[in-house]
């Protein structure tokens, strides 16, 4: 008797929501107990335990469920999971609206993708929606974000997902970890990324810090593919060896290992003899470059409107000395311990050189 009263009820179901010609169908695939009411506003059907079942091309599942045919919503409640082309939905409580297309998410929302490429990518935290007309994802509160193929972990308090458009951005407090662990951290007022061209901008109070250096800045735009990162608005620029400022900076990666400093305009750096000493010596120029090995300082250029400081203090067979000059370019070379081994300077040079030998 009840595999008569079931098949005749799915029956009904078929005639009243399944048509092949309505693109926004309901198929149910299973429930334990099944209940439907008709009411003037529409048939109201009742789900309850393993419930699963496809309205339109989505897939759902949850523990319990009701469809009110009339407006064209589902709520589901209990373990909520969705299925839409790559996007996974899971959630402890839905409410679809067939007819804008939009799903409300509630309590522990988890939205994962994989990519064309074979790369995983998630999105998750208290509240979301989820806009399958525009193919955008919108979560608050506790948002924790990952992607695999940046290798990138982020937090805060309001993310917004453009999958259509590849776009992403983050506010409330965003910070990212990126690349191997303790690599790259980054903290801004906003966050966006960019998939195609794997590019990062955060603006505002931005911070970023590295075993090697710490920077900080109003604009920063990190090119992933380039393993570039570039800083503008009052940047500086920090290490145990030297300290940085100027209009603009350049920063190159290898391996995501720091290997190259560009300063434009208006530079100057401050630097010590030996790392870890005062930073007392320090150059000034148009344009600086710096050039690392392995975090630390191999060697620096300046070019236009160039002038330095150098102070040497005595220890062992070196001597006391110091030197002030201006000219036109300057290079100096460091050997492995990060002492100073060559200064030269050319074009125009004015200045004063005092040296003292103590027998």
């Amino acid at each position: 008797m009840k595999k008569i009263f079931l098949g005749s009820l799915l029956i009904i179901l078929t005639l009243l929501w399944a048509q092949e010609s309505d693109p926004g169908r309901f198929r149910l695939i299973n429930a334990d107990r099944l209940h439907m009411v008709n009411l003037e506003s529409g048939q109201v059907l009742q789900l309850n335990g393993r419930v699963h079942f496809f309205y339109g091309e989505i897939e759902f599942r949850s523990d319990r469920a009701v469809i009110l045919d009339g407006p064209k919503i589902a709520r589901l409640s209990g373990n909520v999971v969705v299925e839409n082309d790559s996007l996974h939905l899971v959630a402890d409580s839905l409410a679809y609206y067939r007819n804008t297309q939009v799903l409300n998410l509630g309590g522990k929302v988890r939205a994962t993708q994989r990519t064309s490429q074979g790369f995983g990518r998630r999105m998750e935290g208290d509240h979301g929606i989820y806009d399958r007309a525009r193919d955008t994802i919108t979560i608050w509160q506790n948002v924790r974000a990952w992607d695999e193929r940046e290798n990138a972990h982020a937090e805060c308090g309001y993310g917004f997902w453009d999958r259509a458009n590849g776009y992403a951005y983050l506010i409330e407090e965003p910070r990212i970890r990126a690349g191997l662990q303790d690599t790259l951290y980054i903290n801004a007022d906003k966050m966006e990324f960019f998939e195609e061209e794997r590019k990062l901008i955060a603006t505002f109070n931005v911070e970023t810090r590295t075993q090697d250096y710490h920077a900080s800045s109003d604009f920063l735009i990190y090119f992933a593919n380039e393993e570039r990162a570039v800083f503008t608005g009052e940047p500086d620029f920090y290490n145990d060896f030297a300290t940085a400022t100027a209009r603009e900076f350049h920063l190159y990666f290898e391996e995501q290992k720091l290997s190259r400093v560009v300063l434009v305009d208006s530079c100057q750096v401050y630097f010590a003899a030996e790392e870890q000493d005062e930073k007392k010596n320090w150059v000034q120029a148009a344009n600086i470059e710096l050039n690392f090995v392995d975090g630390k300082l191999q060697d620096f250029s300046a070019d236009l409107d160039v002038s330095y400081f150098f102070e040497q203090d005595q220890d062992g067979s070196k001597d006391f000395f110091i030197n002030s000059a201006s000219g036109e370019r300057l290079k100096a070379i460091f050997d492995d311990d990060n002492q100073l081994k060559l200064m030269d300077m050319g074009g125009s040079i004015r200045g004063s050189y005092f040296f003292e030998n103590q027998p």
